[in-house]
C-alpha cells in the first residue's frame, strides 16, 4: 500500500516536473522569440537610418554639384562679358580716333566729286606712318582697322560741308569685308566754317590741323 502511494507520488512528481520543464521551455521561446522581434525591430531602424543617411547624402551631393555648376557658369558669362567689353571698348576708342583725327585733317587730301550718289570709296581716316598702312590701332590686345568713307558737298556755302561714315572692324577683315559687315558704324558731319562764317570753300578744308572741323554731329552709331 505504501509503495503505491510511493509510486503515485513519484508519478506526480514526475508529471510536475515534466510540466515545469514544459513551462520553462515555452518561457524560454518566448524569450527567444522576443529577443529575436526587438533584434529583428533594431535591425529596420538601423535600415531605416542608413537609408536616411543615404537620401541625405544624394540630396547634398546634387545641390553641391548645383551650386558648383552654376558657379562655372558665372565665372565663365563674367569672362564673356569682361571680353566683350574690352572688345566694345576697343572698337569706340578706335573709332573715336579716327572722328577726331579726321575732323581736323580730313582724307582724302583732294576733294571728291560733288552731289554724287556714291560717298568715296571706304580708306584710312589718317595717314599711317610706317606699317601698317591702314588707319590701325591696338587696344586691350585687339587690333582695330577703321575705314572711311567721305561724301562732300561744298556747292552751297552750308555748314555740312563732308559727311563721313566711319565701319570699324578687327584687323582680319579687308576694307570691303568691313563695309559689308562692320562692328560698329559710325555717321558725322562735319562743319568746316567757322561759327561766326567765313569766305566760301570751293575745295576741301586742308588748311591744316584745328583750321578745319569747327564743329560735328554725330547722325548714328550703330553696332553690327
Amino acid at each position: 500500500m505504501r509503495s503505491r502511494h510511493v509510486a503515485r507520488a513519484q508519478c506526480a512528481g514526475g508529471r510536475s516536473s515534466l510540466g515545469r520543464s514544459a513551462e520553462t521551455r515555452a518561457t524560454t521561446s518566448r524569450s527567444r522569440g522576443a529577443r529575436l522581434f526587438r533584434s529583428g525591430d533594431a535591425h529596420s531602424e538601423a535600415g531605416a537610418v542608413l537609408i536616411l543617411a543615404l537620401v541625405y547624402i544624394i540630396v547634398i551631393s546634387l545641390t553641391v554639384a548645383a551650386l558648383a555648376s552654376w558657379s562655372t557658369n558665372d565665372l565663365h558669362n563674367t569672362g564673356n562679358f569682361k571680353a566683350t567689353s574690352e572688345l566694345h571698348y576697343a572698337v569706340s576708342s578706335a573709332t573715336n580716333t579716327a572722328i577726331q583725327s579726321i575732323r581736323y585733317a580730313p582724307l582724302p587730301s583732294s576733294t571728291p566729286p560733288q552731289k554724287q550718289a556714291t560717298p568715296t570709296p571706304p580708306g584710312n581716316c589718317w595717314t599711317p606712318t610706317g606699317s601698317p598702312t591702314s588707319s590701325q590701332v591696338t587696344i586691350n590686345n585687339y587690333t582695330v582697322d577703321v575705314w572711311c568713307s567721305t561724301y562732300e558737298d561744298l556747292s552751297n556755302g552750308s555748314g555740312n560741308t563732308r559727311t563721313v561714315t566711319f565701319y570699324a572692324c578687327l584687323s582680319t577683315l579687308t576694307s570691303a569685308q568691313c563695309q559689308n559687315a562692320p562692328m560698329l558704324k559710325a555717321v558725322v558731319i562735319f562743319d568746316d566754317y567757322p561759327s561766326g562764317g567765313g569766305v566760301f570753300v570751293p575745295v576741301q578744308c586742308n588748311l591744316g590741323v584745328g583750321q578745319c572741323g569747327y564743329d560735328q554731329t554725330l547722325i548714328s552709331w550703330i553696332w553690327g
